[in-house]
């Protein structure tokens, strides 16, 4: 199998792998945040002033993972219809740099949602273990 054709079936895993991604941590987020607000109409949830203000961290974070994922996939959109117009030799193509560019915004993106749902996560796990920590004894 020829250099190229290899890279190419490469470049598509990487591609494909990378979607995946995105949406499971999408997923992820959101249904965290669901439990979030599933949470605040539990009456027996009583966080004391520590635990909210995890509470508002977790909700921040997985807010802004969800938001960096939406970002990402529609970066990526953009990032795909002009690598296509390059591939057809458009006129209205955009130049090599401006995809490198799109490129790393979609990673950067990435990196972000990953983090800040990772801290959501954390941030939330704290604000259970500080409401409902007394009850593991």
């Amino acid at each position: 199998m020829p250099e190229k054709d290899r890279f190419i079936r490469w470049q598509k895993i990487a591609i494909d792998q990378l979607s995946y991604a995105v949406n499971l941590v999408s997923a992820l987020a959101i249904a965290t945040l669901g439990y979030w607000f599933a949470l605040l109409k539990d009456k027996d949830f009583t966080p004391g002033c520590s635990a909210r203000c995890a509470m508002l961290l977790s909700f921040f974070t997985l807010a802004l993972s969800a938001v960096c994922g939406l970002a990402c996939v529609l970066n990526r959109l953009r990032d795909f219809r002009g690598t296509a117009q390059r591939a057809l030799d458009a006129d209205e193509a955009p130049t090599r740099d401006k995809l490198r560019g799109l490129g790393t915004i979609t990673w950067g993106l990435f990196y972000t949602q990953v983090f800040s749902f990772a801290l959501g996560i954390a941030a939330i796990a704290i604000a259970l273990l500080l409401t409902y920590g007394s009850k593991l004894r």
